[in-house]
């Protein structure tokens, strides 16, 4: 029966449920005409939004009213399965006018795809699709982002300069309770800017992970110098253990500088990226960096709100412990400006002169000069009056982040072959990420079929990062003891974890999840 092979709306053996149809078009008669023939749902009505339909019958189904009122329908007839029998709504649209209007997270909503993408010679059930349950997008307060986008407009400082840049600075530094922050235009901007005046120079070293985005390694390459990768620990993170290994058995520590052997380059920087969310072992790194001397950069770009509860650096938030931190604000991190970055840290001087460089390194703006080359990385009005409104739900978004990791945990431990993974222990995450790792041998699929099948079904879903030392550009480079990278890069997925993603979504991903196990 196609209902049941392709969508799944009815397993074998249960009772028929109870479902509507919102749209009374020909998509509606033809999906009717197959229900009718398959006898897998009760269709209990039609809903629509042209009141002169209202009373009629397709297919002896009666059209019952205005999928305004979805909601009453829902509740009164039982209904556990709505079909969009229409392509007319957008998914923005299906989410704000049926399903955050429906309390029984039971009701599962199935979507047609695009009028383009529609093969009207198959049947329409089996082109049927969850409702799209994006990977990670913007939250966003409308309200109070277009009063300050207005007031840049009215105001003229759409650009560089204006109130919301120095007002959004000054909330990350209290927030983060830190001493000074300078917007960029990017997290990758302020990696830059942040290992240039950290010190480091052309045909040096810089010691970086391998599990992390690309953009955490390539202004080491931008400075002309050459990275070392290490490996990652259990949380994803740099591994403490092999940094203190490599650094004791593969350098040597001359005249207060770090040089590695086989090279004989200089390392003065290393780069600590907190992953998904996670904190890295700042209290073992930081020994390590003070021992050899090493300036520690922080990227803290998905990890806005991670801060440790406990331990040597209790009340510390991630970015805050290195020499300086990198934020990011690209539109899908936790807070957004649609880009932009910014760089924090206690040290005064570091960080103006981050602001220095970013602004084209002008010495005198009035007569513009120039002692030294900068940069056109400087954080845009327009940016920051969109940033100063996300932080100050920032705490908000955690706490939904935080119940739907404990949703799906809960659930997919009872799923063999499947594990969430867990955050490090002491800290309070921002739980921007979350990571399934997929055992092929028990769950039946590995992480690539899994990957597919959600995707299928409207799920977006995608694994970690191309391991970056076996990327093309950086094959050459030094790659050292590469094992849980390895083994994580082969297991790991990510699933929905945007801070508005509903509860009954979730619930959604998770039956898919057990469905799929083979």
């Amino acid at each position: 029966m196609i209902f049941i092979k392709e969508n799944n709306l009815l397993k074998r053996g249960e009772c028929m449920k109870n479902g509507i149809i919102i749209g009374a078009g020909l998509a509606s008669e033809k999906i009717l005409d197959e229900i009718l023939q398959t006898k897998e749902l009760n269709i209990k009505g039609i809903l629509d939004k042209d009141s002169n339909k209202f009373g009629a019958e397709k297919k002896g189904i009666l059209i019952l009213g205005n999928y305004d009122n979805i909601a009453e329908y829902v509740r009164n007839l039982n209904v556990e399965v709505i079909i969009i029998a229409t392509t007319e709504m957008s998914t923005e649209e299906i989410k704000e006018k049926i399903q955050k209007k429906i309390d029984n997270k039971k009701t599962v909503t199935y979507i047609l795809p695009n009028i383009e993408d529609l093969d009207l010679n198959k049947s329409l059930l089996s082109q049927l699709r969850n409702v799209n349950i994006p990977l990670s997008v913007p939250n966003l307060n409308k309200k109070e982002i277009l009063k300050n986008l207005e007031e840049c407009l009215e105001s003229g400082w759409i650009s560089t300069g204006g109130k919301f840049i120095p007002e959004f600075e000054d909330k990350i530094k209290k927030y983060m309770k830190t001493k000074c922050a300078a917007g960029v235009q990017s997290g990758t901007a302020g990696l830059h800017l942040s290992l240039q005046v950290l010190g480091t120079q052309r045909d040096e070293e810089v010691i970086v992970p391998t599990l992390t985005f690309i953009a955490a390694v390539n202004p080491v390459t931008y400075l002309g110098a050459n990275p070392v990768f290490i490996d990652c620990d259990d949380s994803l993170c740099m591994d403490p253990i092999k940094l203190e290994k490599f650094c004791s058995e593969e350098c040597e520590f001359i005249d207060g500088i770090l040089v590695n052997k086989k090279t004989n380059r200089k390392i003065r920087v290393l780069v600590i990226v907190h992953v998904f969310g996670n904190m890295a072992d700042m209290e073992k790194i930081m020994d390590i960096a003070k021992k050899y001397n090493l300036k520690v950069l922080e990227d803290a770009t998905e990890a806005l709100g991670t801060y440790y509860t406990e331990g040597k650096y209790k009340g510390k938030f991630a970015g805050t412990m290195g020499d300086l931190g990198v934020l990011s604000f690209n539109a899908n991190k936790i807070i957004t400006t649609g880009g932009g970055g910014m760089v924090v840290g206690d040290n005064y001087d570091l960080v103006e002169k981050v602001r220095f460089l970013s602004s084209q390194a002008k010495k005198d703006p009035l007569y513009f000069i120039h002692d030294e080359i900068g940069y056109n990385y400087r954080m845009l009005n327009l940016q920051a009056a969109l940033g100063t409104s996300q932080i100050d739900e920032l705490e908000a978004f955690i706490e939904t982040k935080t119940k739907n990791y404990y949703l799906y945990k809960e659930a997919v431990n009872n799923i063999e072959g499947l594990q969430l993974l867990s955050f490090r222990k002491g800290i309070r995450p921002n739980y921007w990420f979350y990571s399934l790792v997929v055992d092929e041998e028990k769950y039946g699929l590995n992480k690539d079929e899994l990957l597919r099948e959600l995707v299928s079904e409207n799920i977006q879903t995608r694994p970690i990062w191309g391991l970056i030392h076996q990327q093309k550009p950086y094959q050459k480079y030094e790659a050292y003891q590469m094992e849980k990278a390895l083994w994580y890069h082969e297991r790991v997925l990510n699933i929905p974890c945007s801070s508005n993603l509903a509860a009954e979504e979730v619930d959604i991903v998770l039956k898919k999840i057990e469905e799929f196990k083979n």
